[in-house]
């Protein structure tokens, strides 16, 4: 069965876009007027009884009907590896064994194996790939502040250990990153962001060449693109998307001289204050996607829907991706020397108040795995122990992190995206209590975050950690939390990147937690938080939503029992602010909107 399989050919008539439907919904009934049964009807009563119990979303069934089109919901079915189509594959050879004396790592020798691990990764580089395998023990890694770091940046590399258990295969970081300027993510080059100084890196290259233009406008859920010229492409190339915001004025950012950024936060209104969401980082607005098919010698056919209307006047380029791919890392620990003591930053303190670590350590420089200028790679059964930092993407996409547990000291954030879209993030178990165990910023879209759990509740008021889904400015757009358990959304960001987020986030079948905190008394029973609510309509914590304009609530529900608000109701409604539906109303028959995108777009 499909949905709007082709619905976006987008048919392109005289300015209008003709969808195609090839799908009928149907809609089965359940007769609840039979008394007389048989024994195995009436064993089977109970089930259907349940089944009558089950509610379809009105969001659903529009979206069947529209496709990701106006106000409807967004498509995330084309999120993570090879965009779901494929499994992660199992990579059998060739195999570069760390512990060979060809290279010469030794486990539980308590002496550096960095240059020794590295030596393998170059040596798969060399012949365009392999597994860089690591038997169980402890690897131990940047020891010193003077000593390398793990670096991979060439294609078709696989990380491998033995096991991300205690008696498995654990890289121990010894010494925190280098010092250095922290940027916006995606505003530098990774190479003088000191946050890509991690116990792993994966770095692509970032270079671009220009390969055409689009000749006309597209809007929201178009995928066929008129293009000046369609020579330079194939079909399942990975393209980069550039639009330029015709307004901004990057030396005198003004709220009023600003197009895009006002497009992705609407109904937000600005003011001068959240100058950096409307300034120089945001000029232009750069996204990876696919080519699907080369449809004629000026249309060509991506991927997946566009996110939002893109006309002429951005001037839509699209660039080649130089970066790397099919990167894997796997089956091992990551863990660090760092003794703890975190606060949310500030740095760490003796008695007498001398600075032992500074905020900056405290905050970045423990990091486990930064990913930059990468697609279609997985990170899959990974321990972080003791990490400030866990993993960054960074202008990549289609990567799958899944099966992944944080554990140890508390810190400042697990899985931070910046500047990355159609990534999956499922199965990550927060057993050490984080500030941000989930980040989305800077455009972030198309992210997919599914299966989470936090095994902790309640904010630490010491050291700011928390159960949040964090979007951290610059209007991050079109993501979709669902089947998380335990957790609300408590953003974070500076007043000069908010609001927190871009339009169209979709909160989908989550268990909020018993204790929400907020950022103070006013939390009360919200769904939703900001430290901000001053730059809201009514300056007043009841308009705290306003942070994140056009999202999509449904089937939130709470622990224990307890009601979960939005707005200070529990009522279903459609305002241009909010779509809220099934609001302390377990029982979603739509348990997974990503699982059944994914099963009825294909």
């Amino acid at each position: 069965m499909q949905i709007l399989k082709n619905f976006n050919h987008a048919l392109i008539l005289k300015g209008m876009i003709i969808f195609i439907l090839p799908y009928f919904l149907s809609v089965g009934c359940y007769n609840a007027g039979i008394e007389k049964r048989t024994p195995a009807e009436k064993e089977g009563s109970a089930y259907l009884d349940e089944i009558a119990k089950k509610w379809t979303p009105s969001v659903w069934k529009a979206f069947v009907k529209n496709g990701p089109t106006g106000i409807h919901l967004p498509d995330f079915s084309r999120a993570g590896y090879r965009m779901g189509e494929k499994p992660i594959p199992e990579i059998e050879n060739p195999v570069f064994d760390v512990t060979n004396v060809r290279f010469g790592a030794v486990p539980d020798d308590d002496k550096e194996d960095t240059l020794a691990i590295q030596a393998a990764i170059d040596a798969a580089a060399t012949v365009g790939g392999g597994v860089v395998f690591l038997p169980k023990g402890r690897y131990d890694i940047h020891q010193t502040k003077a000593s390398p770091y793990l670096q991979i940046r060439s294609d078709r590399i696989v990380l491998r250990g033995q096991g991300s258990g205690k008696i498995g295969t654990t890289l121990f970081m010894g010494a925190p990153g280098k010092e250095g300027l922290v940027r916006r993510l995606g505003t530098v080059s990774a190479e003088i962001e000191a946050r890509h100084h991690t116990a792993l890196a994966v770095i692509g290259a970032e270079e671009r060449n220009e390969l055409a233009a689009f000749t006309q406008n597209v809007i929201r859920g178009q995928t066929d693109i008129p293009v000046t010229d369609t020579g330079k492409f194939s079909e399942g190339q990975i393209v980069t998307i550039v639009c330029s915001d015709p307004l901004i004025d990057p030396t005198h950012p003004a709220p009023n001289k600003a197009d895009i950024p006002v497009q992705l936060t609407t109904p937000f209104t600005f003011s001068p204050v959240q100058k950096d969401t409307f300034g120089p980082a945001v000029q232009t607005l750069s996204w990876i996607a696919g080519i699907e098919k080369i449809i004629d010698a000026h249309t060509i056919r991506l991927t997946r829907p566009a996110r939002f209307d893109q006309p002429l006047r951005y001037t839509p380029k699209i660039f080649s991706f130089n970066g790397i791919c099919e990167i894997g890392i796997e089956h091992l620990r990551i863990e660090s020397a760092w003794p703890g003591g975190y606060r949310h930053h500030k740095p760490f303190q003796a008695a007498d108040e001398k600075i032992i670590r500074t905020a900056r350590e405290q905050d970045y420089l423990w990091g486990g795995i930064w990913i930059s200028s990468a697609v279609n790679g997985w990170v899959q059964d990974v321990t972080f122990a003791d990490m400030t930092q866990g993993i960054i993407l960074s202008q990549s996409a289609q990567w799958t992190l899944k099966d992944l547990t944080f554990i140890g000291q508390e810190g400042h954030a697990g899985v931070t995206i910046g500047w990355g879209n159609d990534n999956l993030i499922k199965n990550v178990e927060f057993h050490a209590r984080l500030v941000h165990p989930v980040t989305l910023t800077m455009t972030a879209s198309g992210n997919v975050i599914t299966d989470c759990t936090a095994h902790y509740e309640g904010r630490n008021m010491h050291s700011g950690t928390d159960t949040a889904m964090d979007f951290h400015g610059i209007f991050p757009f079109e993501n979709l939390f669902e089947k998380m358990k335990g957790f609300y959304v408590c953003p974070g960001g500076d007043l000069s990147v908010l609001p927190h987020a871009g339009v169209r986030n979709v909160f989908w079948n989550i268990e909020a937690p018993a204790r929400i905190t907020g950022y103070g008394e006013y939390a009360k029973d919200s769904f939703v938080q900001t430290y901000d609510f001053v730059s809201t309509s009514s300056k007043k914590p009841a308009t705290m939503y306003e942070h994140y304009p056009q999202a999509f609530y449904i089937g939130i529900y709470r622990r224990g029992n307890r009601s979960i608000t939005l707005a200070g109701s529990t009522e279903d409604r459609h305002t241009r602010w909010m779509t809220v539906e099934g609001l302390n109303r377990p029982g979603i028959a739509v348990p997974s909107l990503y699982e059944l995108q994914k099963k009825e777009l294909r």
